[in-house]
């Protein structure tokens, strides 16, 4: 089945459910989504800026996507998005694989890091 791509709508959708997810204390779920938020944002961001969607960058998740898109990003109208991801702690620790952890592994405080860091992104879209 073909599906196609709204990058901004995924952002939106996994940010709200973290949102909702985090209200909950479900926070390993809501950080899952807060991430991968986070990642549609940037690949988002990426589109806008001119990348393709055949690129590697589009099709990775974080850590990887955070340096791909690095090596990827140039010019004065990627300096916000640039800026964000080069801050060490953006988007530490998270990791597609987190889905399989066992209950309990993430806490609060990481989620809201993330949350931070996924609205952030998804601000760079505004």
């Amino acid at each position: 089945m073909a599906y196609d791509l709204n990058l901004y709508g995924a952002a939106l959708h996994h940010f709200e459910d973290g949102a909702a997810l985090s209200e909950k204390k479900r926070f390993d779920n809501a950080g899952y989504h807060f991430g991968f938020a986070a990642e549609c944002a940037v690949k988002c961001n990426l589109k806008m800026l001119g990348v393709r969607d055949d690129e590697k960058v589009q099709w990775t998740h974080l850590p990887e996507m955070k340096l791909l898109a690095l090596q990827t990003l140039s010019g004065r109208s990627a300096a916000t998005l640039r800026t964000v991801l080069e801050r060490g702690n953006f988007m530490q620790q998270w990791d597609v694989r987190m889905r399989y952890a066992s209950s309990g592994t993430i806490d609060e405080d990481t989620v809201k890091r993330w949350r931070d860091h996924a609205n952030e992104v998804i601000g760079c879209l505004l």
